[in-house]
C-alpha cells in the first residue's frame, strides 16, 4: 500500500476482510490495533516508500505478521508528547506476545497469543 493518510484505513480494511472469520473478536482487534499503529508509524516516519502487511494465523490462533517501510532508520519506543504522539509501540508492546525489530531496518515483526 501507498503511504497516504488513508493507508492505515486500508490495512484495517484488508485484516477485517481476510481475518473476520477466522479470528475471535477480540483477537481481531488486537491485529487491527497492532496493524493500524504500525502502518501509521510508517506513514509517519518511514521513508515514503511502499509499505507491506502481511499476516498469517496458525492452526493454534497464534496470530504473527510484519509491517515493512523498506525503511533503514530505528524503530523505538519514544517518551509521549502531548499533541505529537508516542504511543504507537507502547500499544504494540502491551498488545504483542512478543514483537521486534529486523536489525538495520524498520522492518517490524509481532505475534498475538492465541485470543
Amino acid at each position: 500500500m501507498q503511504p497516504t493518510v488513508e493507508a492505515a484505513t486500508e490495512a484495517r480494511a484488508w485484516i477485517r476482510e481476510q481475518f473476520s472469520g477466522s479470528l475471535p473478536l477480540g483477537g481481531l482487534y488486537d491485529l487491527l490495533t497492532v496493524v493500524t499503529e504500525l502502518v501509521t508509524n510508517s506513514v509517519r516516519h518511514g521513508p515514503g516508500a511502499p509499505i507491506d502487511v502481511r499476516v498469517q494465523v496458525a492452526d493454534d490462533g497464534r496470530v504473527s505478521g510484519e509491517v515493512e517501510d523498506q525503511g533503514d532508520g530505528k524503530v523505538a519506543i519514544r517518551e509521549i508528547s502531548p499533541g505529537t504522539g508516542g504511543f504507537g509501540l507502547r500499544l504494540v508492546d502491551s498488545i504483542a506476545e512478543r514483537w521486534g525489530v529486523y536489525e538495520g531496518s524498520t522492518h517490524v515483526w509481532f505475534e498475538l497469543r492465541p485470543a
